[in-house]
């Protein structure tokens, strides 16, 4: 474009002082997180640059007070929710390709940016809790032994579309749930039965169902396979309760932090009406009603 324009990396001459190594095997190949090769305390500071060239180059705001970023208390392990990507195509990072062992013909894990039908088949994804990856790997055994096939992301032939899972940071409890194009309990019901069986942390196995073509993953109607229809969280000493297609701030600690935040900017005296106009599960407003 006239004033703008992306670049990537040739070739690394000398690394920054604030460049670290990847903790993630995946890292500069998925579109999960992408600064991981930054100090977490000059991410803090390029997060803040960016808002602020955002509002000067976009908005045309100058001047703006842009204040520091508040750090996660996580670094790693925040996430209570995360959505992982079924594919009939694995999408091969560059040391597996000479590799003649490796069956591309199946992924479960997350995109390559900027793509809709490059899924990399992720073992193991260090923004959600350990047990996370257990779920995760558990529901690959078995969508990849089961009779339907996995959904193909070109095609929009196949069964088994999205493995989405929420973790209640309260309570240490997961909710599990598996969005297929069709409507086939008895398909959909062993794996439910086979994680509340080794896993007591899950109390709820959700399944949703949507014919559309779009890669969301929501679903048109949706079944309870085992255990609740919810889990519950709480914020500041509130409860939420939580169901499979319900916004809720992804990282429950930092939501805490956030709230504080907008109470002290928002000043309230107690004579005002708050109105949350893009209310979630109503996070924001809950937890300033006491002012």
């Amino acid at each position: 474009r006239k004033q703008y324009a992306e670049a990537r990396v040739v070739q690394l001459l000398r690394p920054s002082s604030d460049r670290v190594p990847a903790p993630c095997e995946y890292s500069g190949f998925c579109g999960g997180c992408k600064w991981q090769f930054l100090k977490y305390e000059q991410q803090l500071i390029y997060k803040r640059q960016h808002v602020l060239d955002s509002l000067e180059h976009i908005g045309r705001l100058h001047e703006t007070v842009v204040h520091d970023t508040i750090p996660s208390e996580l670094i790693f392990g925040y996430r209570n929710k995360m959505e992982f990507s079924c594919s009939d195509r694995r999408w091969l990072l560059p040391h597996e390709l000479e590799r003649t062992d490796i069956d591309n013909g199946f992924a479960l894990g997350l995109h390559v940016p900027g793509t809709f039908h490059k899924v990399i088949d992720i073992r193991q994804c260090l923004l959600q809790p350990a047990l996370g990856n257990q779920l995760m790997a558990e529901v690959r055994t078995f969508v990849r032994s089961s009779d339907k096939p996995v959904y193909g992301l070109r095609s929009h032939i196949g069964f088994w579309r999205f493995l989405v899972l929420r973790h209640s940071v309260a309570h240490d409890q997961w909710m599990v749930n598996i969005v297929t194009a069709d409507d086939d309990r008895p398909a959909v019901q062993p794996l439910a039965d086979r994680l509340r069986d080794r896993y007591p942390q899950v109390v709820s196995v959700i399944n949703n169902i949507t014919s559309r073509k779009a890669g969301v993953a929501v679903g048109e109607f949706e079944h309870t396979l085992a255990g609740s229809d919810s889990i519950s969280d709480t914020i500041s000493g509130f409860g939420f309760e939580i169901s499979a297609n319900s916004f809720f701030q992804t990282n429950t600690r930092s939501a805490g932090l956030l709230i504080k935040t907008v109470e002290k900017f928002a000043g309230l005296c107690g004579d005002e009406t708050v109105l949350d106009l893009y209310s979630g599960t109503g996070t924001i407003p809950v937890l300033l009603a006491d002012n």
